[in-house]
């Protein structure tokens, strides 16, 4: 009597497809919270990417400028071979500026969560002895090939060709101690962005003279162990965030944290090296010289500093987000970019821009892009596996 009543059937039918949405939501959730992870991890690659890419530009930039402003461009001028410590402790001195990022990024971003597992999981998941161990050897490191790398740049004509034998050693070394696994897109990756560096090398002011036998074959040396000691360090970066950095809410602080350490034990290194070699006494020298001025010395020193701060801030977050191997072929892949910048800065060898430079970054552009897609068929496969377990839970 006016009272409307549902048949048993439908009742029921109702029921079971409320339960069929209330077992499906973990799933949904659990599929969402997958895509945005995966969609930020995405975000961070390209963001790191960018900052080794501008800091490669702006580095060379801004050496060229420092080495033509200080008369080491010449090539008869005895300065050209001084200054390699000096660049040293310039390449890695900026850690009081990566350790304010990391002092502001807690301070905004840290939940209490997050800082009371921090502090809880030092003795759990490493001892302060293999951390204390971990940015020691990679401070070494730092330090080791920045001098090597100063020393090569200045004294051998083929340090860039030997440079690009970097890409050969972080192969070598990653696939020993992070038992890294390649396919044909990696392959392809390292060929076209060795070829990229390769072939695009010359044009800088620091390009040194010939026929100097003895300091060729110094720098020829030094070339070649920096590459092998660039290449450790980036492998060795990756095994400690695998093994020693405890696995935290935040991995940006771990990678501030880490480059703030290992900077700031290659500072010491070579400020101690700037003294014993005594080239303190040539700084007063550049400073007075400077052909734009006392200012403009000061601040592009600092600016060296800050931006090769910023690009290895990006290459130790490309290690942790990806592979050691990734962060060095995006460093080749920007070689031909900043050689491009380099000749439309300052006209070297009356140089210009032309297809061959074209075809070089036409080349590093294709290594990177190769990589990237190898790095995307890894990452679906990675969600299909997950999700395949999930499904599998929820039945």
């Amino acid at each position: 009597m006016g009272l409307h009543t549902e048949s048993p059937d439908r009742v029921t039918q109702e029921e079971e497809e409320a339960n069929i949405g209330v077992e499906n939501q973990p799933r949904a959730i659990l599929d969402r919270s997958q895509l945005l992870k995966t969609r930020h991890w995405w975000i961070c690659i390209f963001v790191c990417s960018g900052l080794v890419v501008a800091g490669r530009v702006l580095s060379t930039l801004l050496l060229n400028f420092y080495f033509i402003q200080t008369g080491r461009d010449v090539c008869d001028d005895p300065k050209q071979f001084k200054g390699t410590w000096l660049q040293s402790f310039v390449q890695n001195a900026a850690f009081p500026f990566t350790a304010l990022l990391l002092l502001l990024w807690r301070s905004l971003f840290s939940t209490h969560r997050e800082e009371t597992q921090s502090s809880s999981s030092s003795s759990s998941y490493s001892s302060f002895g293999k951390l204390f161990l971990l940015y020691i050897s990679l401070g070494v490191l730092f330090a080791a090939y920045s001098q090597l790398y100063a020393i090569g740049r200045t004294h051998c004509v083929f340090f860039f060709w030997i440079f690009t034998t970097q890409l050969i050693s972080t192969s070598i070394f990653t696939a020993i101690i992070n038992k890294h696994k390649f396919n044909l897109w990696i392959i392809l990756s390292i060929v076209l962005c060795g070829f990229a560096t390769g072939i695009t090398s010359s044009d800088d002011a620091y390009y040194p003279c010939e026929g100097e036998g003895s300091r060729m074959s110094e720098g020829a040396w030094c070339a070649f162990f920096g590459t092998v000691a660039f290449s450790l360090s980036l492998c060795i970066m990756q095994l400690g965030f695998q093994k020693v950095i405890p696995n935290t809410n935040s991995r940006v602080s771990a990678v501030m944290l880490m480059q703030t350490n290992a900077s700031m034990v290659a500072t010491l290194i070579c400020l101690v090296g700037l003294f014993i070699s005594g080239e303190f006494k040539d700084i007063k020298e550049d400073f007075e010289t400077f052909k734009n001025g006392k200012p403009l010395y000061v601040l592009s020193l600092i600016g060296l500093s800050l931006v090769w701060q910023v690009m290895s801030l990006g290459l130790v977050g490309l290690v942790c987000l990806a592979s050691s191997l990734f962060s060095n072929v995006v460093s080749f892949s920007a070689s031909p970019l900043a050689n491009i910048f380099v000749v439309l800065a300052f006209s070297f060898m009356d140089d210009d821009v032309d297809w061959f430079k074209g075809g070089a970054l036409l080349a590093g552009i294709l290594g990177f892009a190769s990589y990237i897609y190898s790095l995307y068929k890894a990452t679906k496969k990675t969600e299909l596996a997950n999700q395949s377990e999930t499904e599998r839970e929820c039945d």
